[in-house]
């Protein structure tokens, strides 16, 4: 009782306010005049109050006012209680609801233990399994490992027994090569040496040949003076035209320097030996022009 007081004060409050209410309506309703009693066989005269209509208006306003109070007492008690059961339907959904979220949480941890049990289980499986597969395949390469030292030991003496013919045959081989390496270098010299004296005789011949050739395309320019020389520089495209002229030393006179550039154009073709393995020493000459 005193819990219900506590969690619900208003409504005690106004169920006790109707209580007191309805008290007080019943006690003014009750009739407290006092009756005299008459002995029997004497009338008693009957007097008439004339009861003023206004003052009845009052007494019947005055009890619908306490009527009306009554009402709202009822009604604001009944509103309490409808809030007080809301409440606690609210209540009790919501430690429903706690408590169907605490179970779906407790079936999700145990799931989850289940599902750990049950990977870790499979891992100690697995890690069993490759444990045993490491130590055989340890074996079995500890086994091959041996065979391999035993078949490459074996190998290593076969191969130090060839190795050490195939060097001794190998320096046979190189003395012999040697040998023959060191007459081939003399001859090569030799006919290097004869090869060179050759090509160049011949180098000397045609470059001879290319100064005349040079020497009678030259027309000497009016009023130039006697003894001058330059040094040209001529480049050749095989088969002895003339592909470029530069005076790289000039004589002083820049008007008998044109004019040996001239004679050296108009003197293309120049004479090439018939040997094309030897355009290599004409494809830039150097040549010193002084005119006799």
């Amino acid at each position: 009782m005193w819990q219900a007081i506590r969690e619900n004060p208003r409504a005690v409050m106004y169920a006790v306010l109707m209580h007191l209410i309805l008290l007080a309506l019943l006690v003014f309703s009750l009739d407290w005049t006092p009756k005299v009693s008459h002995p029997p066989g004497i009338k008693v005269p009957i007097e008439a109050q004339l009861v003023d209509q206004r003052q009845l208006d009052a007494i019947a306003e005055k009890k619908r006012a306490e009527q009306q109070k009554i009402e709202d007492a009822r009604r604001q008690a009944e509103l309490a209680e409808q809030r007080k059961v809301e409440a606690q339907r609210k209540a009790e959904q919501e430690a429903k609801q706690k408590a169907e979220q605490a179970a779906r949480q407790k079936a999700e941890a145990e799931r989850k233990r289940k599902a750990e049990l049950e990977a870790k289980k499979k891992a100690e499986l697995e890690a069993k399994q490759k444990a045993e597969q490491a130590a055989k395949q340890k074996a079995a390469a500890e086994a091959k490992k041996k065979a391999e030292a035993e078949a490459k030991k074996k190998a290593a003496a076969e191969a130090k027994q060839k190795a050490a013919a195939e060097a001794k045959r190998k320096a046979e081989e190189a003395q012999r090569r040697e040998a023959e390496q060191a007459l081939q270098s003399q001859l090569a010299a030799e006919q290097a040496g004869i090869e060179a004296a050759r090509v160049q005789g011949v180098v000397a011949e045609y470059i001879g040949y290319i100064q005349e050739r040079i020497q009678r395309s030259w027309l000497r320019p009016p009023g130039s003076p006697a003894g001058l020389s330059c040094v040209v520089q001529v480049s050749l495209i095989p088969g002895g035209e003339v592909a470029s002229v530069q005076i790289v030393r000039s004589s002083g006179d820049p008007v008998f320097d044109r004019s040996v550039e001239s004679a050296v154009y108009k003197a293309s073709p120049l004479p090439l030996p018939p040997d094309a393995a030897l355009f290599k020493h004409f494809r830039d000459l150097r040549l010193i022009f002084k005119p006799n």
